[in-house]
């Protein structure tokens, strides 16, 4: 019985995905080179529309490439990738749980401020270098640095704490880059 074959554009439809993404992963090793025509056009086989599925399942769980591939090479092996897999889920929930903390402080900061500015009298012009006199009243956030400044040399804190609070920087989950 002979396999199903597909080109590159009937690959991709079926896998929901470019055809450029498809030319990526085989670059970066998470597909096999495929077999081509005569003519040098890529051929798929079933197999490969079941890898590029796979791929993005895994994605869609937020795994890197890297980590996917990490998976193919354990799998290539023949071990079972599972218990790898299971660490990294751990991570990422690890991972998300501190970006939801901070997501919840930054929305409750912003809130209060928002309650703040809707209360208070707005001027119709600004002054000369104004900018907004909402975002200028609140505090400077406050520098976390590992190396701190002393008391006295440009690292005492002003203002409520509670609003001094650094704005986080939202790290990149692994997993939800790239093509």
């Amino acid at each position: 019985m002979d396999e199903r074959m597909f080109g590159i554009r009937q690959l991709a439809q079926e896998a929901r995905v470019s055809s450029k993404t498809i030319r990526y992963w085989e670059t970066r090793g998470l597909l096999p080179p495929p077999r081509r025509t005569h003519t040098n056009y890529r051929l798929y086989t079933q197999t490969d529309l079941e890898r590029v599925l796979f791929i993005r399942k895994a994605q869609g769980l937020g795994f890197t490439l890297k980590e996917i591939r990490q998976v193919f090479a354990l799998a290539r092996s023949r071990k079972a990738p599972c218990d790898a897999v299971i660490q990294w889920a751990r991570e990422k929930v690890r991972a998300l749980d501190q970006q939801i903390r901070m997501l919840q402080n930054l929305k409750g900061r912003l809130a209060r401020h928002q309650r703040r500015w809707s209360t208070e009298k707005r001027p119709l012009h600004l002054g000369p270098n104004e900018i907004c006199r909402c975002i200028a009243s609140v505090p400077v956030p406050a520098v976390h640095t590992t190396h701190s400044l002393p008391s006295g040399k440009g690292g005492e804190n002003d203002g409520s704490e509670e609003d001094r609070e650094p704005v986080p920087r939202l790290r990149r989950v692994p997993g939800r880059g790239g093509l």
